[in-house]
């Protein structure tokens, strides 16, 4: 099979990891992988690996991008021929839509990553034939927000690339609370810091390591919070690999305030036999089963996360339950294997 996948760019990001992991494997299956998106740091290694790279950035949405990608993406199909289109994110989805339109015997998949609130704009990433989520929760937002019919969504999971399962460890007498997300405010870094005071106030001794990158501004303001609140020497900011990040920490918080459309840390955890604390919003509760393969708490309850901390630190056994179990459960549905398996799938469905 011959498949072109289309997305804006190819820098580190859940969407590029996805389709990178996916382009691989796919390859290693005997199938042909077109990549045409914007350069970015997956590049080089895609084309080492024998994958085709068309250059098409699509990751700005002005008008002349979209003239210049609509002719570059119609001239690539009409050389590459392939069986099936899959196209991601909504700019790129937009440009398709029209492209397609002059190839009518080649079925296209869209898919939908998160929650947007801009419903004319959204609506181009249910224009598919077939329509993939990366959850049941985004499945129940394409049907009801964007009027996609419920009959074309399929739902796939991101799949977790297997190296989490050889995170190594490394020792410290501290115990290590840690959160792993881009610097924006619907991540949650200051409800997570807000939990971190309130057990150091309790005369509790914990360390808070912060893993992440973006926001330059939105970084200043939390190491100023840290400044102001005292805690510079109890929290660190780093930017380092999330494997890295895994292997020093206790317990992985994902303290989202917004709601995810999969949630990739909280599965990277549980593959590494990390505990996780998250929050009950968005697509996370599909991921943890509250008391069994992690916990759950109410976004921006301090008290809440405070206590689940707590109870983890107080409680080695439970520990051990929870991050076993969740463990296998991440094995069974969160693998790279499981999601090519069900990508595939839906492809050969439109081919049928």
């Amino acid at each position: 099979m011959k498949i072109l996948r289309v997305l804006p760019s190819m820098d580190f990001g859940g969407i590029e990891r996805g389709v990178y992991d996916f382009s691989l494997k796919a390859l290693e299956l005997g199938h042909n992988v077109v990549v045409a998106c914007g350069n970015g740091r997956f590049v080089p290694s895609l084309i080492e690996k024998g994958i085709r790279w068309h250059n098409v950035p699509m990751d700005s949405k002005t008008l002349p991008i979209f003239l210049k990608s609509y002719r570059r993406l119609k001239k690539i199909i009409k050389e590459e021929k392939p069986d099936i289109v899959h196209v991601q994110s909504r700019f790129p989805c937009w440009i398709a839509y029209c492209v397609m339109k002059s190839f009518p015997d080649i079925p296209w998949v869209t898919s939908i990553h998160s929650f947007h609130t801009l419903r004319w704009y959204s609506q181009s990433v249910g224009k598919g034939k077939l329509v993939i989520t990366v959850s049941n929760v985004l499945k129940k937002y394409a049907a009801e927000y964007l009027g996609i019919e419920e009959e074309k969504i399929r739902v796939v999971y991101n799949g977790i690339d297997e190296g989490f399962l050889k995170v190594a460890r490394t020792s410290s007498p501290d115990f290590t609370v840690g959160m792993i997300a881009r610097f924006t405010a619907g991540k949650g870094h200051l409800f997570f810091l807000e939990a971190v005071k309130k057990l150091s106030d309790e005369g509790i001794k914990i360390r808070a390591l912060i893993v992440g990158s973006g926001s330059r501004s939105y970084r200043s303001k939390l190491e100023k919070w840290i400044i102001e609140n005292r805690m510079t020497e109890s929290v660190e900011i780093v930017s380092m690999d999330a494997r890295k990040a895994l292997g020093n920490i206790d317990v992985l918080i994902v303290p989202s305030l917004e709601p995810e459309g999969f949630g990739r840390t909280v599965v990277e955890g549980q593959m590494s036999k990390t505990p996780v604390i998250a929050t009950n919003i968005g697509a996370i509760p599909e991921l943890i089963d509250d008391g069994k393969t992690g916990f759950l708490v109410e976004p921006g309850n301090v008290e809440q996360l405070a206590h689940k901390i707590k109870f983890i630190l107080e409680n080695p056994g439970i520990k051990t339950d929870i991050i076993n179990v969740a463990y296998e459960n991440a094995l069974k549905n969160f693998t790279v294997a499981s999601m090519i398996e069900k990508t595939l799938s839906v492809y050969k469905e439109l081919l049928k």
